[in-house]
């Protein structure tokens, strides 16, 4: 859908889904899609916006290797059959990962001030 009709990506309304992704639920493949292509297209938009700034496509390109790293790491975990306490662990080291990066958008965004 993104690639034909990134508009239609674009205008979704994706609070239904942000609310789960904060509520730790796990999105379903459509919701996934979803917020995948609309991300893409809200991107798209800001490099085309924005071409000179070489910081925002280099996020882009960090934050799909980083996603990919995510589930490559997780389905890496699941082989090892580790036991409870090391699946523990692992979940909350990759959980305290994304908080990290969460928490430095929050302090970098308060700079823009209110919109």
């Amino acid at each position: 859908m993104s690639r034909k009709y990134p508009q239609l990506v674009v205008s979704a309304d994706l609070k239904p889904t942000l609310d789960k992704v904060q509520k730790d639920q796990v999105l379903d493949f459509a919701e996934y899609h979803l917020l995948r292509d609309s991300t893409d297209a809200k991107f798209n938009y800001l490099l085309r916006k924005f071409e000179g700034q070489y910081e925002l496509g280099q996020l882009r390109q960090a934050s799909i290797r980083m996603a990919h790293l995510l589930q490559s790491s997780c389905l890496a975990l699941r082989d090892l059959d580790l036991d409870p306490e090391d699946k523990r662990r692992a979940r909350e080291a990759l959980e305290q990962q994304l908080a990290y990066i969460q928490a430095c958008l929050r302090r970098s965004i308060a700079s823009f001030g209110e919109y």
